[in-house]
């Protein structure tokens, strides 16, 4: 099937199951961005990710105390899974009406979550380190994991539309 034939069948599926194959679309993805970290790991041993912070802040917020460490070992993949299945799903939804989304079979929107999570939000909220206080290996290592983690939501995505009914 060609990306002519794709887009058609994409555009032919339901908002439902175009929601649920970004949900497993992201699936994919975050199983390929966490590889990525796992063989070029983004932050020195011992350095909290911006996940944990994120994790620890909303356990703060909820019971006053941070998530105790051997909880945050698993809870950490799980949310990390979570949030990547939104993003996928938000990334299905988004390719539906604005095609030029999955611009570089996904890079563009690689480089766009990277820049507005990584970059600003994150930062902002104190919950990683400004891009000034990160070494450039720590950003390169992350922009080139949200790379991957588009690219392989738009080969998912199109793969699951080939297969949808």
């Amino acid at each position: 099937m060609n990306s002519e034939e794709i887009d058609s069948k994409a555009a032919s599926i339901g908002v439902a199951q175009t929601f649920l194959i970004g949900l497993a679309g992201g699936v994919v993805a975050t199983a390929v961005k966490t590889l990525c970290e796992i063989i070029s790991p983004p932050r020195a041993p011992g350095v909290p990710s911006p996940l944990g912070n994120v994790i620890d802040a909303v356990a703060m917020l909820t019971t006053g105390h941070p998530l105790p460490e051997a909880t945050k070992h698993w809870a950490e993949p799980v949310v990390h899974f979570l949030f990547g299945m939104g993003a996928g799903a938000v990334y299905a939804l988004l390719v539906r009406k604005i095609p030029l989304v999955r611009w570089g079979y996904g890079v563009l929107f690689g480089i766009a979550f990277w820049l507005g999570a990584h970059e600003i939000i994150l930062p902002l909220m104190n919950l990683s380190p400004t891009p000034a206080q990160m070494t450039l290996w720590e950003q390169g290592n992350e922009f080139v994991s949200h790379i991957f983690f588009g690219l392989s939501l738009e080969f998912a995505r199109r793969f699951f539309v080939r297969k949808a009914a």
